[in-house]
């Protein structure tokens, strides 16, 4: 299947899934999550959720690495609706965050990062497929982010669903997910 049609079937089947079935999934990936190997990881990139469009709720995931991983610094990103990059900010709970037009959380100033300077980034989507490729709202922001950050950096995309078997129209532009994590497993595709 094509993006455009992933997206629609998967924002659609996100979007029919119970308030249970979405703290339950949300609270079996972030376990998956919090269970990874952080012993050469300092800095996290993690995005904070869209509740209105059932995204995976990610403030568990924040609150688990800060209490488990103390030495891991937390970054969060604001959202230019301009050019569709993103800037980078130092997590913490002093930050003002504010919504943006689509519902996204974000900070409104604070320390920023580099995203040279990111170890792992937590990168959501609708649905992957069995090669790491990725199907997310189709803004670009994340692919133009990801562009930046270093070859070693981790890229872990979470789902509510299983990979699908292929995304027909990959581009050049597309940058290809380290790990996905669902509520049943962990892929890797190094």
């Amino acid at each position: 299947m094509d993006k455009t049609s992933l997206r629609i079937q998967y924002r659609k089947a996100r979007a029919e899934l119970s308030a249970a079935e979405i703290t339950t999934y949300s609270q079996q990936i972030v376990e998956r999550l919090l269970n990874f190997d952080y012993s050469t990881i300092k800095y996290v990139h993690t995005f904070l959720p869209i509740l209105r469009n059932n995204e995976p709720n990610m403030w568990d995931y924040i609150q688990g690495l800060e209490e488990r991983y103390s030495q891991i610094s937390l970054a969060i990103s604001r959202s230019n609706p301009h050019d569709y990059s993103m800037d980078h900010f130092l997590y913490s709970g002093k930050l003002n965050l504010i919504e943006n037009q689509w519902g996204i959380v974000q900070p409104e100033a604070g320390v920023r990062i580099k995203e040279s300077s990111l170890d792992m980034v937590i990168v959501p989507l609708l649905v992957a497929d069995k090669k790491g490729n990725r199907v997310g709202y189709g803004k670009g922001f994340y692919d133009r982010f990801l562009a930046k950050c270093r070859k070693d950096c981790v890229k872990v995309g979470v789902s509510f669903f299983e990979p699908v078997s292929a995304i027909a129209d990959v581009d050049r532009y597309d940058i290809h997910l380290d790990k996905l994590v669902t509520p049943q497993t962990v892929y890797s595709f190094n």
